[in-house]
């Protein structure tokens, strides 16, 4: 993956300048053409490239269109926000060269549907009530496909219209665990539905630092040569990770029963600052990093943080807010009793939930974007900062 570097007084400005450049047919064929020629098992021919370059144009095109309208109501918004995303995974679609699909045969999907559903538990109240599902059809199946990702232990071949007829529930996600996988919404879900996050800010133990100090100091006592770290003598090694959070409910025995790849939780004291805070034991190649071997995910409002997988297997933060906004977008435009309880009524808690995420959603999602479409890490950095460019 290629590294771009910018600096700007307005980070939100350059992102939208670098992503609205894909309007532009021909920047889209360069784009495309770079990919191709960059990827060795791309099959990608000259009439394909033309027919993508096209496609991602129009997707881009329709994409900031639905950005653009900036509407002030709170409903207007999420309708905005997730038509905006629609059309930005269907360019994510057709620029891939790893596929030959172009608009027009993404299209044959987006027309049977969004590829995805909800249902009511009419034993229980709003939000616990409200659950999303996959399909085994539709733009989010596709979409799904295009990315790698194997739908079939998690969908639905045939639409549930009933949520008592589900036999298999854990193919059902809860709208407040969508949110709980927001890594952005982490440091204040609980204060919104009374649960703990299922995306946890992460990073290295200063555990770890006491046991290469060990290792180097007993390598030294056996070769007679001083080093900072011991060479690695074995395959793999072990990384403590620390859990940073304020949640009195994030424990050792919680965290144990998520789907995480840490084992041996408990509670460590820093060494430095005498806080507080759970480490987890990491095992992984010792010929690289602890980061380099699980999927991490930060943002301009998120820490280094990992999100508990969806369905046992998602942590893709694209399906993860496609699904959250689809799950919303439905309330919007169908349920106007519980939107109106939503934004105005006795659930406004909920609705102060939504009004937080889709303003952070602005200043992170349309960067994520251009970096998936352009297979591009992007780092944009104001005046002064000590990371930017002088």
């Amino acid at each position: 993956m290629r590294d771009e570097s910018y600096k700007a007084e307005n980070t939100d400005e350059i992102v939208w300048l670098r992503l609205n450049r894909f309007k532009s047919v021909k920047l889209c064929e360069n784009l495309i053409r770079k990919k191709a020629n960059k990827g060795s098992s791309s099959t990608v021919s000259e009439e394909i490239v033309k027919a993508k370059s096209v496609g991602l144009s129009s997707a881009v095109d329709s994409a900031v269109g639905y950005w653009d309208a900036k509407p002030l109501a709170l409903n207007a918004k999420v309708l905005s926000r997730y038509y905006f995303l629609l059309q930005m995974t269907i360019a994510e679609q057709v620029s891939s060269v790893r596929n030959q699909d172009d608009l027009a045969s993404i299209q044959k999907h987006t027309e049977n549907g969004h590829g995805l559903g909800t249902l009511v538990d009419t034993s229980r109240d709003f939000p616990l009530s409200f659950f999303s599902f996959a399909i085994r059809t539709g733009h989010f199946y596709s979409y799904a496909k295009s990315l790698g990702l194997d739908t079939k232990p998690f969908d639905f071949e045939r639409r549930p219209r009933k949520y008592d007829d589900v036999a298999d529930k854990d193919k059902l996600v809860n709208i407040v665990d969508l949110f709980r996988r927001i890594p952005e919404l982490s440091n204040v879900i609980e204060e919104y539905t009374s649960q703990p996050p299922l995306a946890f800010h992460i990073g290295h133990a200063s555990s770890n630092l006491q046991r290469e100090s060990e290792a180097s100091k007993e390598h030294t006592k056996k070769t007679g040569q001083f080093t900072l770290q011991a060479p690695a003598v074995t395959p793999t090694k072990t990384t403590d990770i620390a859990f940073y959070s304020d949640s009195t409910r994030l424990t050792p025995d919680y965290l144990a029963s998520l789907d995480l790849p840490f084992s041996d939780y408990k509670i460590e004291q820093d060494g430095f600052s005498g806080q507080s805070y759970i480490i987890g034991r990491f095992e992984h190649p010792s010929d690289r990093y602890w980061h380099q071997s699980v999927r991490t995910y930060s943002s301009a409002y998120s820490p280094t943080s990992i999100v508990v997988p969806l369905w046992k297997q998602v942590d893709d933060p694209i399906i993860i807010n496609f699904i959250l906004l689809y799950s919303l977008s439905i309330i919007v435009r169908y349920l106007p009793d519980l939107w109106y309880r939503i934004n105005s009524g006795e659930l406004n808690h909920i609705g102060s939930l939504v009004e937080y995420y889709t303003s952070v959603l602005d200043h992170t999602l349309p960067l994520l974007m251009l970096e998936r479409i352009t297979e591009t890490r992007i780092a944009i950095h104001q005046p002064g900062s000590i990371f930017g460019p002088t």
